[in-house]
C-alpha cells in the first residue's frame, strides 16, 4: 500500500514533524510505501480558491494531488494550536478538497508539548475528515509531550510509547485495507 502522510506544521523549531518521520519510517519498515507532504516545504499560498478552479496551478501542486489521488490511506499530523489543528492543514484542505481525499481513509495524529498530545485537533479532524467525503480511522494517535518521545530524526526516544505508536500505524494500515478491499 502507498501511505501519505501530510506533516502540518510550517513553525520554526517544529517538533510535530519527528512523529511524520517516525510515521513513516514505520509505515516502510512494515513493507509499504510511504511518502511526507512537508506543508512547510510546499509554500502554499492563503486559500483563495479550490484547486480544481485554479487556471495556473504551480506545478508543485500537481505533483501534490497526483500523490494525493494515488495515495492508498493519507495521515494528517498536526500539532494542536490554541486548542484546534494548524492553520496549514486548514489551508491545504481548503485547496486540494474535495478530489484529493474523498473515499480515501484518513488517519489522524496530533502532538503537544503539554500532557494531553493534541486530543481537541484529534477529535475536530474527525468531523472534517467526514465533511471530505473520506473514511476516518475511528484510532487516533495523540501524542503528549511530543519533545520527549522522538527525536529530532523521527527515532522513538520513549520505549514505554512504543506499542502505541506501532498500534496505531498497524491499525490504520489494516483500516487502509478494509477500505481498500471494499
Amino acid at each position: 500500500m502507498k501511505i501519505t502522510i501530510v506533516s502540518s506544521s510550517t513553525r520554526n523549531g517544529r517538533i510535530s514533524h519527528r512523529i511524520a518521520l517516525a510515521i513513516e519510517k514505520q509505515v516502510k519498515k512494515l513493507g509499504h510505501q510511504s511518502e511526507i507532504i512537508d506543508l512547510l516545504k510546499l509554500e502554499l499560498p492563503t486559500f483563495t480558491e479550490r484547486f480544481a478552479l485554479v487556471d495556473n496551478k504551480p506545478e508543485n501542486w500537481q505533483e501534490t494531488m497526483d500523490k494525493l489521488i494515488n495515495s492508498d490511506g493519507i495521515i494528517f499530523l498536526t500539532p494542536e494550536y490554541n486548542g484546534s489543528y494548524s492553520s496549514g492543514l486548514k489551508n491545504f484542505i481548503d485547496i486540494f478538497a474535495k478530489q484529493g481525499f474523498r473515499d480515501k481513509p484518513i488517519g489522524v495524529a496530533t502532538g503537544s508539548t503539554g500532557s494531553l498530545g493534541g486530543v481537541r485537533a484529534a477529535y475536530q479532524l474527525q468531523q472534517v475528515i467526514l465533511s471530505l467525503f473520506a473514511y476516518p480511522q475511528p484510532h487516533m494517535l495523540t501524542v503528549g509531550e511530543m519533545q520527549k518521545k522522538f527525536d529530532e530524526t523521527g527515532e522513538l526516544i520513549d520505549d514505554g510509547f512504543k506499542e502505541r505508536f506501532e498500534g496505531f500505524v498497524d491499525k490504520f494500515l489494516e483500516f487502509t485495507k478494509k477500505i481498500a478491499d471494499l
